[in-house]
């Protein structure tokens, strides 16, 4: 669900990262001055000039007019420092299903944006170039987030540059937790302890529901995958060249047990056909005291549209399936790569292009200005809980002591950030599949007496046949 995940940081760290806001830092080197400008004369003791590389970037399509004059100032900022690059721009957009013809008929820009569903199946086919030793020899390769680094980090080789992302989480109510006299759960809770905090808040006469899940359209699979994946399950396998679903099993199952005694035991809206923004209006509005997704979209919408205090709303990682489990949830984002058909001086133009303007103060300017826009309109800023750089970095703790001027700051707990656990969406056909599970999915909450293990296989079958014996793989 790659459309569920952008908060209103994510929007701005994108605009930072195509666009930036001002000169290049004060710290980047400038060209070294020409003889003419230090009197040299002796030719033979004249700097030679740097080879001319082109690279083409991945650009935008013509009627993104602003995104391509950001990509322009970017550009310019970035041959001002390095004239001896040259840029084509080609608006391809990723697509796993086109790929490999691209790189089939050497067509690929040479650096791309793709997601985090996608970083085995790249490194496996070799239409990524390995980066590893550009990114050791980056002063900041150390202060890169591992987490969501990790897509991208293959047999201990690096193949992409993470931008932005997102790990599903839930989003509790404390006020709704006060109201009822409950303790909140453990930060490192799990299924149980889930179902039990519903079943005290739960409140049908009034209304309020314990657990809103999602339930209509594709993001009612997109949530139920988390329960898979802390299950121990995973949605599909390459075998041979081909997509095998492999979510009919006994963590399936597990999951789907789950949902019906969501909905056995009365602990879920009754009217549960809710899409994305239905599901997070109702928390906002004080209908339900837990919804799942991803970032901190939830606590934005229930603060700043709903009313309810930020010191009322707290992000807990998904619950595991047992005590001392993996608190695993759907991990989505966006990565650029490089193509390693290009050549060597290429990629490594490529990376310092890629990179070029992370860590900056444009961003944390940017950060700055929204937060005090936000403070006029009585508002408040919601960060993503989850950056490309590490919080323990000098770029990490300079944005940490940034967001605590302020108190119209939301603050995660910093247990969410140390038992989270991240798993890439599906590969192929993720869509398609979320959709089937939803309709699997509004069959456990309507039907009574329905046949778990029937209704999985049958999923399973019809996702097999219908969609991912139709994926060819290149």
């Amino acid at each position: 669900m790659r459309g569920k995940k952008t908060s209103a940081i994510t929007a701005i760290a994108l605009t930072v990262f195509l666009a930036g806001c001002g000169a290049p830092s004060a710290t980047t080197n400038a060209p070294s001055a020409s003889p003419a400008a230090t009197g040299a004369t002796n030719a033979s003791t004249a700097t030679p000039a740097a080879k001319k590389v082109t690279i083409t970037a991945q650009g935008f399509k013509p009627d993104q007019k602003e995104k391509n004059d950001q990509l322009d100032q970017r550009i310019a900022r970035f041959k001002a420092k390095n004239p001896n690059v040259e840029f084509k721009k080609d608006d391809w957009q990723y697509n796993p299903l086109e790929i490999g013809i691209k790189m089939a008929s050497n067509s690929a820009p040479t650096e791309y944006t793709t997601y985090a569903t996608e970083g085995k199946v790249l490194v496996d086919k070799k239409w990524v170039a390995d980066i590893t030793d550009s990114m050791n020899a980056w002063e900041h390769s150390k202060d890169m987030n591992d987490l969501l680094s990790k897509p991208f980090v293959v047999n201990g080789k690096t193949y992409g540059v993470p931008i932005d992302g997102y790990v599903m989480t839930i989003t509790l109510n404390k006020k709704l937790f006060k109201e009822k006299g409950v303790d909140l759960p453990p930060m490192d809770w799990t299924w149980d302890d889930l179902l039990a905090a519903a079943r005290k808040i739960n409140d049908p006469a009034k209304g309020i529901a314990g657990f809103i899940p999602m339930g209509k359209g594709p993001e009612e699979g997109w949530n139920w995958t988390n329960f898979l994946y802390a299950a121990g399950g995973d949605v599909q396998k390459l075998d041979g060249g081909k997509v095998v679903g492999i979510f009919n099993s006994d963590a399936g199952l597990k999951a789907l047990e789950f949902y019906k005694k969501l909905k056995d035991e009365n602990l879920i809206p009754q009217n549960w056909a809710l899409g994305y923004g239905d599901a997070l209006s109702a928390f906002s509005q004080g209908r339900g005291a837990m919804v799942m997704c991803g970032s901190g979209n939830a606590a934005d919408a229930a603060i700043n549209e709903g009313g309810i205090s930020k010191e009322d709303m707290v992000v807990y990682p998904m619950p595991a399936l047992t005590k001392g489990g993996k608190h695993t949830g759907v991990l989505g984002g966006n990565y650029r790569v490089i193509n390693p058909k290009s050549d060597k001086d290429q990629q490594t133009v490529a990376f310092k292009w890629i990179t070029d303007e992370y860590f900056t103060d444009d961003f944390l300017n940017s950060t700055k200005k929204e937060i005090e826009d936000r403070k006029t309109k009585n508002r408040v800023y919601i960060p993503q809980p989850i950056n490309y750089w590490k919080d323990s970095s000098d770029f990490g703790k300079k944005y940490t002591d940034l967001l605590a001027k302020y108190d119209n700051v939301f603050k995660y707990d910093p247990q969410l950030l140390s038992l989270w656990d991240g798993k890439p969406e599906a590969q192929y056909e993720a869509q398609k599949y979320y959709t089937e599970m939803a309709n699997v999915i509004q069959k456990v909450f309507t039907t009574k007496d329905v046949d778990l293990k029937k209704a999985l296989t049958d999923a399973s079958n019809k996702v097999q046949t219908e969609v991912f014996d139709k994926v060819k793989v290149e």
